[in-house]
């Protein structure tokens, strides 16, 4: 009698198990995305995209199988010197490897360049059409064998695009990521110019309405609707990094657009790890290993790594009353308020001003006895 009470609550246990340990898998999962560098997500999406049902979701041989398109995310663009690549032109410190990607990529370079900017753009970081490849070749004016070609030298270039990065630290043999270069629009949001087709075309647009009735409809056998459920998650996970990555780079700029707009230190705006992974809703490591290695170039031309982009209010204060120091001969003789003053007229916070005084005592220049 008790064996037979007892049996549900294990069962309950059991399955309450299983789903913790699928939870724990996909957290993992998704964490682990985040910290692969970008050549390895470039292998990883060139291992999806290869699946024959990628080309038939995305080149459908009807409208109701356009399932797959491309989203470039807000203020992005791929920058305008990939179109005007070559071996002779490649930048200062690239490794020799770059002039090798050049090399085996002439054929689909000269594709690109022969279908002009606006169709690769339309048909290849985006494909926003219903053309399926035949249709699209004939529209472009190439061999459809070339669609393929102009694709593989897409994410071949990806995985490779670090090679075209010099040493982010002159003298040093440390190599950082540059993931994109930034500008200002006419509000003052940041804009992201991307080396990489693979980040400019965004994520993947799942048309999931259409998703739905493929997989209700009499098309598929069992196991082919299994594979394209798993399909897709492998497209969602992808997706789900590509976004975390973004929002990562749009918030730290956005939070600092002041800084990028002036290039003045004080102008930056109090932010850390963990109040960014709060936005975000992961854990603080996370966004570490994310930004690890990783850089953008300023408005101005210089690099910067993505770590250096955060700071505290307390370093802000610190480094604005160095400058004061520096630019007022009698600093020293200034009252905490009058110095609470001036922080909050130049970084625009509002500083206590006992932690004025605290601050000061740290540069030794307190005018308490």
């Amino acid at each position: 009698m008790d064996a037979r009470q007892r049996q549900p609550r294990l069962s309950a246990l059991q399955k309450v198990s299983v789903q913790q340990r699928a939870t724990l898998l996909a957290r993992l999962q998704t964490v682990q995305l985040l910290q692969m560098s970008e050549r390895e997500i470039a292998e990883l999406v060139k291992q999806v995209e290869a699946d024959p049902l990628f080309q038939k979701l995305l080149y459908a041989p009807t409208s109701s199988w356009k399932v797959l398109r491309f989203q470039p995310h807000p203020r992005t663009r791929l920058t305008g010197s990939f179109y005007e690549m070559n071996e002779e032109t490649l930048p200062a410190g690239a490794r020799p490897e770059a002039g090798a990607v050049l090399a085996e990529g002439r054929e689909a370079l000269a594709l690109i360049r022969k279908i002009g900017q606006e169709n690769f753009e339309r048909y290849f970081l985006r494909a926003d059409t219903d053309l399926d490849r035949s249709a699209l070749a004939q529209t472009l004016g190439v061999n459809e064998s070339d669609i393929q070609k102009i694709r593989d030298f897409m994410l071949s270039y990806s995985i490779q695009a670090e090679f075209f990065d010099p040493p982010a630290r002159p003298g040093t043999a440390q190599r950082v990521v540059r993931l994109a270069r930034l500008t200002l629009n006419a509000e003052g949001e940041p804009e992201f110019e991307f080396r990489s087709p693979l980040l400019a075309r965004g994520r993947y647009d799942i048309q999931y309405e259409r998703l739905q009735a493929i997989l209700k409809g009499p098309q598929l056998v069992p196991q082919e609707r299994r594979h394209l459920r798993a399909f897709v998650r492998r497209l969602e996970l992808i997706n789900w990094r590509q976004n975390t990555l973004y929002r990562i780079l749009d918030y730290i700029c956005h939070a600092q657009r002041r800084f990028l707009a002036t290039r003045e230190a004080v102008h930056k705006t109090p932010l850390t790890q963990r109040s960014l992974a709060r936005h975000l809703a992961v854990a603080p490591s996370t966004i570490n290993r994310a930004i690890h290695g990783r850089s953008l170039v300023m408005p101005w031309g210089e690099e910067v790594l993505l770590e250096d982009l955060f700071c505290t209010r307390k370093s802000l204060c610190v480094d604005a009353l160095e400058i004061l120091e520096e630019e007022d001969k009698d600093f020293a003789q200034r009252t905490d308020e009058e110095l609470q003053a001036r922080l909050k007229e130049r970084l625009g916070l509002p500083i206590p001003r006992r932690t004025v005084n605290s601050y000061r005592r740290l540069l030794g220049k307190s005018t308490d006895a």
